[in-house]
């Protein structure tokens, strides 16, 4: 498994993954589309307030992180991970690595938000030191990971 960020000629590899859905990963992470379609717009125009990450075993992809608002000291952040490949830690790796990264950059920690019954996703979260600091407007828990810049 490699772990690096989306590339030009992930596209087909890209659909590919939110094709092989299911219904149940499709209504936590992909609700009416919109991260796929924020994703696909990579492919378009490189989405210039946006960093995506994946994780790859030999020619499909696997896992998907990007983070947007790219300006701000704390950015948004989301997460998924293929059905068959869920339960193995590749979710927590994955996480790890964005970490590394926006620390090298001085970026201050990550917001997220997560559906209630996403109890998975929640652990995950916990896990990797997220603190749930609220109810977002839509419903969906929030959650803040902060760290300093010197870490």
């Amino acid at each position: 498994m490699n772990i690096r960020e989306l590339k030009n000629s992930d596209r087909e590899m890209m659909q590919t993954f939110f094709d092989n859905m299911s219904e149940r990963t499709v209504s936590f992470f992909n609700v009416n589309r919109g991260n796929e379609k924020r994703t696909m717009e990579f492919f378009k125009n490189g989405k210039k307030d946006h960093r995506f990450f994946v994780v790859t075993d030999e020619n499909e992809i696997i896992a998907l992180s990007f983070f947007w608002d790219t300006d701000t000291s704390i950015p948004w952040f989301g997460i998924a991970v293929s059905d068959n490949y869920q339960g193995q830690g590749i979710g927590t790796r994955l996480t790890e690595y964005v970490f590394s990264v926006l620390k090298a950059e001085g970026y201050g920690g990550l917001f997220l938000r997560t559906a209630v019954g996403n109890i998975s996703a929640q652990q995950l979260y916990e896990k990797c030191g997220f603190e749930r600091i609220g109810t977002h407007p839509s419903g969906e828990y929030l959650y803040i990971k902060r760290w300093k810049t010197d870490d």
